[in-house]
């Protein structure tokens, strides 16, 4: 049954489709620079022809704007040379059907799918013609994968390639090498959707075993990826690999497995970008992180470090928020938001784009109620609350007297074991400086953690 709408509701539909928290900002024109982020350094880096392989791996809570940041790197990157962009969630969550799996990933499985990732964007993006031997040696080491239980077809690298989600841009060596559909476009999608190919080799099952850097197997998966990367470099040109969804994985001794334990992914011979999980950044597991050099990103910092309950007139990056929603609604009555409720909305985020995003989200269906021509202090009050009630679960004394401490000294994180866990459910939100300093989430302040005599 089609439902008639109004005008007005039919701009909250429209916002409220913009406002996906859990797409990244893919358009160029929705992207706002952060002059904390380390994503300047790490181009900069990357353009730069001296030295080796380049490695880096880009760290941040959930919700930070990670993948919004590594996927500007990797555009920027195009326009030099052939870029190629994993997106293991993605992948995971649409190809495998099983995104509980990328929890239990090892890392040979990550260089597997990298592999026939690179296959794929060599296939349908740079028109790459790969050598006949080299796909059947792909195929071969494939099959020392397969377990017994497999019901499918032998291993074959071509069909699943076409089933990676992938995406690639650039183009190869002007001189000598084939012209892409990449070329100028950025980065465009590759391979299949799942209806089309089906993805046929079981990845990070239950209870399999884990092979170690060591294992022969392993190596010669090294080694063919490493080939594949080769075939595209020949040309005289230098791929860079990013791989974005290995910060989603929260259990520490498999982030240690991954990045403590292997270096496999830093065995590629090529320049590499990958997200990390925060954890990795507490501790001392950040500095036994192989072949990596790990960059830091801390949320907008929304809050007044001198007064963290005001929101009025808050941090500096309230004003980077604001920038998000006008960038995304430009096109939109300017005052559909206004400015006073955006800033609010965006103190109350954390500083964490997803969040502030899913803010905006969350008003448009009040919003689209009752037909209103402007978000009024009902609806966004409304959002707020909706996610204070979220936040607070699970809340318990001491996390109360950890925050407590934080708010008398937010330079140091206290020792206790539950900081951990804090830091991963956002309860605490690191911010930057020329020294990190660490506050609790704003929606924590609201009702649980009032100013005294405020």
């Amino acid at each position: 049954m089609s439902t008639t709408q109004t005008p007005q509701q039919q701009v909250w539909a429209e916002l409220y489709e913009r406002f996906d928290p859990e797409r990244p900002a893919r358009e160029k024109d929705w992207r706002v620079a952060r002059d904390y982020s380390p994503a300047r350094e790490i181009s900069r880096e990357l353009a730069r022809p001296m030295g080796g392989h380049k490695r880096f791996m880009l760290l941040g809570g959930l919700g930070s704007g990670k993948s919004t940041e590594l996927f500007g790197i990797a555009e920027e990157r195009s326009a030099a040379g052939p870029v190629v962009f994993v997106d293991l969630v993605h992948h995971f969550e649409e190809r495998v059907n099983d995104p509980a799996a990328l929890q239990r990933v090892q890392p040979w499985e990550v260089l597997l799918v990298i592999g026939l990732a690179v296959l794929e964007a060599g296939r349908t993006c740079f028109g790459h013609e790969w050598s006949r031997a080299l796909i059947q040696r792909f195929d071969a080491i494939g099959r020392q994968f397969e377990g017994a239980d497999d019901d499918g077809p032998s291993f074959d690298a071509a069909k699943l390639a076409a089933a990676v989600a992938v995406l690639a841009g650039g183009a190869l060596a002007a001189a000598g090498g084939p012209v892409g559909i990449g070329v100028g476009a950025g980065l465009v999608a590759m391979g299949q959707a799942g209806g089309a190919v089906q993805w046929r080799f079981k990845l990070a099952t239950p209870g399999r075993a884990k092979r170690s850097d060591q294992d022969r197997d392993v190596q010669s998966l090294l080694g063919v990826v490493n080939s594949l990367i080769g075939e595209l470099q020949a040309y005289g040109c230098k791929l860079t690999l990013f791989v974005d969804g290995l910060d989603r994985i929260d259990d520490r001794e498999r982030i240690r497995a991954l990045f403590v334990e292997s270096a496999l992914l830093g065995g590629l011979s090529c320049d590499v970008v990958l997200t990390g999980p925060i954890a990795l950044h507490w501790g001392s597991l950040r500095k036994h992180v192989r072949k990596f050099t790990t960059k830091m990103l801390t949320n907008a910092p929304v809050v007044d470090r001198e007064d963290p309950w005001r929101w009025e007139p808050g941090g500096r990056g309230i004003d980077i928020c604001v920038e998000v929603y006008r960038r995304r609604s430009e096109d939109l009555s300017p005052t559909l938001i206004p400015e006073a409720l955006l800033r609010k909305l965006a103190y109350y985020s954390g500083g964490r784009m997803r969040e502030f995003v899913k803010l905006i989200r969350e008003l448009t269906g009040p919003a689209w109620d009752r037909s209103l021509e402007q978000a009024d202090e009902a609806v966004v009050e409304h959002a707020i609350e909706t996610m204070r009630e979220v936040s607070e679960g699970g809340l318990t004394s001491g996390h109360l007297k950890i925050l407590r401490q934080l708010l008398d000294d937010p330079s140091q994180l206290p020792n206790d074991e539950l900081v951990a866990e804090m830091l991963d459910l956002c309860m605490i939100l690191p911010y930057p400086n020329e020294s990190e300093w660490y506050l609790p989430h704003p929606l924590l302040l609201k009702v649980k953690l009032p100013k005294i005599g405020g």
